[in-house]
C-alpha cells in the first residue's frame, strides 16, 4: 500500500514539475476559489433574505402636532401687513424717469461706473509704494540680435555691457 501512494506521489510530482510551474498551480487554485466565492455571493443575492439589515436612518418622536392659526400677509403701496401689525417701507423709484432717453440712461450708467472705477483706482494708488523700475527698457529678439552683432552698442539706446564667455575645458 505504501508503495502505491509513493508511486502516485512520484507521478503527480513529476507531472507538476514538468508540465506546470508553481505559478500555474497558484493561478488555477485561485481561479477555483474565486469561482466558488462568486457562486456563493450570487446565490445569497438571489435567494437570501431581503431587508434584514439595519435601518440607517434615525426616527425622532415629535409628539402630537398642534394646529397653529394661519397669519395673513398682505402687501400695499406703503408697505405690508402681517396679521394685525402694519410695517411701512420706503421704496425708492427703480424705474428711470420717462423723460430721459434710453441711450442717455446707459451713458449715465457708464459714467457712474467709470467714476467708481476712478475712485477705486485712486484709493489703490494711495496705498501703493514707489518702486524703481526694473527691466523697463526691454529688448525684442530682433533688437537683441542687432545689439549682439554690434557688440553691445545699439542705436539710440544705452550701451550693453558685453562679456563674451569662452568654453574652457
Amino acid at each position: 500500500m505504501c508503495s502505491y501512494f509513493a508511486i502516485i506521489f512520484k507521478i503527480t510530482n513529476y507531472i507538476i514539475r514538468i508540465d506546470m510551474k508553481s505559478y500555474f498551480v497558484f493561478a488555477i487554485v485561485l481561479t477555483v476559489v474565486y469561482l466558488v466565492y462568486y457562486a456563493v455571493i450570487i446565490v445569497q443575492d438571489l435567494y437570501g433574505k431581503k431587508g434584514t439589515g439595519k435601518v440607517s436612518e434615525e426616527v425622532f418622536d415629535l409628539g402630537e402636532l398642534e394646529d397653529e392659526p394661519s397669519v395673513t400677509v398682505t402687501e400695499n403701496d406703503a408697505g405690508f401687513n402681517v396679521g394685525d401689525e402694519k410695517y411701512e417701507t420706503d421704496i425708492a423709484p427703480t424705474a428711470p424717469s420717462e423723460t430721459q432717453e434710453p441711450e442717455t440712461a446707459t451713458d449715465n450708467r457708464k459714467a457712474t461706473v467709470a467714476e467708481k472705477l476712478e475712485r477705486l483706482k485712486a484709493q489703490a494708488e494711495e496705498q501703493m509704494e514707489e518702486t524703481a523700475a526694473y527691466l523697463s527698457d526691454a529688448y525684442t529678439a530682433d533688437e537683441l540680435y542687432k545689439a549682439m552683432l554690434s557688440k553691445g552698442k545699439p542705436d539710440g539706446r544705452p550701451e550693453i555691457i558685453w562679456k563674451p564667455i569662452k568654453d574652457q575645458l
